[in-house]
């Protein structure tokens, strides 16, 4: 894998720093409640609790992609818009299975954060 420059880490975490600033948690939580019958339900969940769990610490880089991810899937701007019925939501689920898969290490360690510390 190649390095990455100082630059790209810069904007990485300028990105970063704007999505955690704009992330707002009600709203994910009413997102999520609005939600729980879809069948990627779990993994949404899943990455959710990720970026809101204070002692499970993670890199700037996942951070990145899990907020990227949240954000994608709840804001109503998406490759394919939302409001159109079944369809809508192939580009979100898409952008959700990507980052569940990119992260499936990482989703493990989570689970197994979860599992011994009771959260």
């Amino acid at each position: 894998m190649s390095e990455i420059s100082k630059e790209q880490q810069q904007k990485s975490q300028e990105l970063r720093d704007k999505l955690a600033k704009d992330f707002d948690e009600q709203k994910a939580e009413e997102f999520a409640s609005s939600h729980q019958e879809k069948s990627w339900y779990d993994d949404f969940i899943t990455l959710y609790e990720m970026i809101t769990t204070s002692d499970y610490k993670i890199s700037n880089q996942t951070k990145l992609i899990i907020a990227g991810t949240l954000a994608y899937v709840i804001l109503p701007i998406d490759v394919i818009p939302d409001f159109l019925p079944v369809v809508g939501w192939l580009d979100d689920a898409f952008v959700l299975g990507l980052a569940t898969t990119t992260l499936s290490d990482e989703i493990e360690k989570f689970k197994k954060f979860k599992a011994d510390t009771n959260v």
